[in-house]
Formats: structure tokens, sequence, C-alpha cells
């Protein structure tokens, strides 16, 4: 594999799971996105799929939404 990509891939890694610096050329909002989605699909397969409270399936939604809405720039009317 070239190193340079694996040292990508590496700090793409990084930045997604322990919220480090972006690599050059990606958009830290997106990133933080996706990284609140992975975080999402972690915790309820991490669980077998029980998500436990409904309280804490509704905040993290919420959390998401908002998330998804930030990177998108877009509002719901």
């Amino acid at each position: 594999m070239n190193e340079n990509l694996a040292r990508r891939q590496a700090e793409l890694v990084r930045a997604l799971v322990d919220g480090a610096e972006p690599p050059a050329g990606f958009d830290r909002d997106a990133l933080d996105a996706a990284a609140e989605v992975l975080r999402h699909k972690r915790g309820t397969h991490g669980r077998g799929g029980d998500q436990g409270p409904a309280g804490d399936v509704e905040t993290r939604g919420a959390k998401l939404r908002r998330s998804l809405r930030r990177v998108l720039g877009h509002r719901p009317a």
C-alpha cells in the first residue's frame, strides 16, 4: 500500500474516532457529522440492537439531525 495513502487513512480514522484534526482536503463539519453517525451506529449495534431507554434514543436522534442539518446547510420548514 502506498505509504502516503496509509498515513492519510490513519489521519482520517483519528479524525472520525478521536476528533483529531482532519487530513488536508476534508471538511471538519462533514467529518463531525460522519463521526456522530458512526457513534450512533456503534452504540446501537454494539448492544445487539438494544437501543436503551427511549429518551436516550430521542436525544441521540436529535443530535444526529442537528449535525446533519448543519453539514447540509438545511433547516426543515
